[in-house]
């Protein structure tokens, strides 16, 4: 077994191994299996096969800088979109405790503890005046 362990190692060395397009490849890949198991095309296998060959090949390639790349702008797509979705799931985890409004004057979303009625909000970032109505 150890010398299993060995070979392993020497094979993936100065290869590129596992990244966050690589996961996001085989996610892409598993929700293509799932709906072909509901409509059951076969461009659909094929496209999801293609890109599990395509995820493992990026795995064991040795072009370190190309695949790198290819990462970085994976995630120059990726991380805005990453971002705006955990502050959804903020917003919706604490609708009981505040509101979301946005300054009319910079554009900022602000945090604002629930005050039901109609009441005048300072802008932290623009330091602007302007008035809030909460009614749920």
């Amino acid at each position: 077994m150890e010398s299993f362990k060995n070979t392993l190692i020497r094979f993936m060395s100065g290869r590129y191994g596992i990244d966050q397009l690589y996961y996001a490849g085989l996610l892409v890949a598993l929700g293509l299996m799932m709906v072909n198991l509901m409509v059951n095309s076969t461009i659909l296998m094929i496209l999801s096969n293609a890109l599990i060959l395509l995820m493992v090949l990026r795995g064991f390639s040795r072009k370190i800088s190309r695949r790198r790349s290819e990462n970085e702008q994976f995630l120059k797509l990726w991380n805005p979109v990453k971002k705006e979705g955990r502050i959804f799931l903020r917003r919706i985890k604490e609708v009981r405790v505040h509101r979301y409004r946005k300054c009319p004057h910079c554009r900022k979303m602000l945090k604002l503890p629930i005050k039901r009625g109609k009441h005048m909000v300072k802008c932290p970032a623009c330091n602007e005046s302007f008035a809030v109505r909460v009614l749920v």
